[in-house]
């Protein structure tokens, strides 16, 4: 009769030849068989099965699989170079990746691929040079937004004196967003002195032209943001926060005056119909969807404008409807706390047709055109993010349950107070923005592609988020 270990070792031969390479890896990892002679030998081709299978698994993208394969290839031995050898030409595409996001302007997905390297402990000195150079890219994108264009001059020259000599593509990518950041430079040097006497002098259009011009050029400039909040309440906007606008002739004015200047600022055309047939230099914010298990599909906008009509352009509307509106039907922005709809064509509020820009109200209903209505919310106090749901039966492009209007947080949950209601959740997850770029907080454990995450964690586009209670994936548009 054969001895116990023989008997294991014929069923993990067995268990090998069907295929059954894991079955067999761990019946020949116990301590009772692995330190005999045929054990070793079939733990060797046992283990380069796996390695093979693993080289596989990461190819496609499944690394989590594959690198459970590796793991077990390690434990069985005897394939050390085999394993050395994939880790690093795992290594070495990650890099080329993270290369690629960046060429491409996709700072948190190559911060992402940094993360994925250092949790498997890759990439040696190299991923530590990639990562200071993606830190440096991120920290000048941010600067670059709030107008300290030579910091962020500064900061891409030092990314750009790590590149290797062969990272051409990089490399010119950086001088051209540096070129663009001289020429930025000075376009503020001369509008920042300019806002600051149009605002002594209290000539509140020159100080809106000349805000939106920065504004143009650095989106989060906090001068011209604030400049721009005085100019508006000085003209007469809180008015319209505290309810809507009655349609008084010199109110009516004032606002067409109002839309004319920043059609003029912006690049975009007056409010009437021509504006469906001119090209828009407005620059959209960033757009992306969350497919929630079990809840639905939300459409989220990170710009403080968004543009709302049909799916047809170009222009590209940032919320298209599938109905009987033109390309560009209304404009919808963030003013602070308050929300401000811009009519281009018809639009009604609570039964009440516009007739220039108007403040919105919690709960309150948009029609736009003859029969699409949307219901506007502001669900949590101390947040300023919004939510539009369609009520008629229309469509958007992508099809989603709701359009979130983000402003620096949004709030899944199960309480009333959530800016996305999902009402079997146990624990409650905050996305939170960092610029462009969208990070996560929640006290659940959860994993982003397979890894394990940290709280503010980045949430790049085309990532999946799970955890034992919920799961959602993310696709950047």
């Amino acid at each position: 009769m054969f001895p116990k270990w023989r008997m294991k070792i014929l069923d993990a031969r067995r268990a090998y030849d069907e295929g059954r390479w894991d079955e067999a890896s761990a019946l020949l990892r116990r301590e009772s068989v692995r330190e005999f002679l045929p054990a070793k030998q079939l733990s060797q081709e046992v283990a380069s099965q796996l390695v093979d299978r693993a080289g596989k698994r990461l190819e496609i993208g499944e690394t989590v699989a594959g690198w459970d394969d590796l793991h077990q290839a390690s434990r069985l031995g005897g394939n050390d170079q085999q394993v050395a050898e994939l880790r690093q030409a795992y290594a070495h595409n990650s890099m080329e990746q993270i290369k690629q996001f960046l060429v491409r302007g996709e700072t948190s997905m190559a911060s992402q691929q940094v993360r994925k390297l250092e949790q498997r402990r890759l990439g040696g000195e190299q991923r530590r040079t990639w990562k200071l150079i993606v830190h440096l890219i991120s920290r000048a994108k941010e600067l670059a937004q709030r107008g300290e264009t030579t910091a962020a001059v500064d900061l891409l020259e030092r990314a750009r004196t790590l590149l290797h000599e062969n990272e051409v593509e990089l490399a010119e990518q950086i001088a051209d967003r540096q070129s663009i950041l001289h020429q930025h430079a000075e376009k503020i040097c001369i509008l920042t002195p300019q806002l600051h006497e149009a605002l002594g002098e209290q000539d509140w259009t020159k100080v809106l032209s000349l805000a939106e011009a920065l504004l143009e050029l650095a989106p989060e400039h906090s001068a011209a943001r604030r400049a721009r909040r005085r100019a508006w309440k000085a003209v007469g906007m809180d008015a319209t926060r505290s309810g809507l606008r009655k349609n008084v002739p010199a109110s009516a004015h004032l606002d067409c005056e109002l839309n004319n200047l920043a059609a003029t600022t912006t690049g975009r055309a007056a409010c009437s119909a021509k504006e469906d047939t001119m090209t828009s230099k407005r620059q959209s914010g960033r757009r992306l969807v969350a497919w929630i298990d079990g809840v639905g599909a939300y459409l989220i906008c990170m710009g403080d404008e968004v543009i709302l009509g049909q799916p047809a352009g170009p222009p590209q509307v940032d919320i298209p409807i599938l109905a009987d509106l033109s390309r560009r039907h209304a404009s919808l922005r963030r003013e602070g706390e308050a929300y401000v709809l811009t009519p281009i064509h018809r639009v009604s509020v609570d039964g009440q047709q516009l007739a220039g820009p108007t403040a919105l109200t919690h709960d309150c209903t948009i029609t736009l055109g003859d029969t699409v209505r949307l219901k506007f919310r502001k669900p949590h106090a101390l947040s300023a993010t919004a939510v539009l749901t369609v009520e008629s039966h229309h469509k958007t492009e992508p099809a989603v349950d709701g359009i979130v209007l983000m402003s620096e947080s949004c709030i899944l949950g199960s309480q009333p107070h959530s800016h996305i209601r999902c009402r079997d959740w146990e624990e409650e997850l905050v996305l939170f923005r960092r610029g462009e770029s969208l990070q996560m907080r929640t006290d659940a454990e959860i994993e982003i592609d397979g890894l394990p995450a940290d709280s503010d964690s980045i949430v790049s586009g085309n990532c999946r988020l799970e955890s034992e209670n919920f799961a959602m994936s993310f696709e950047d548009l």
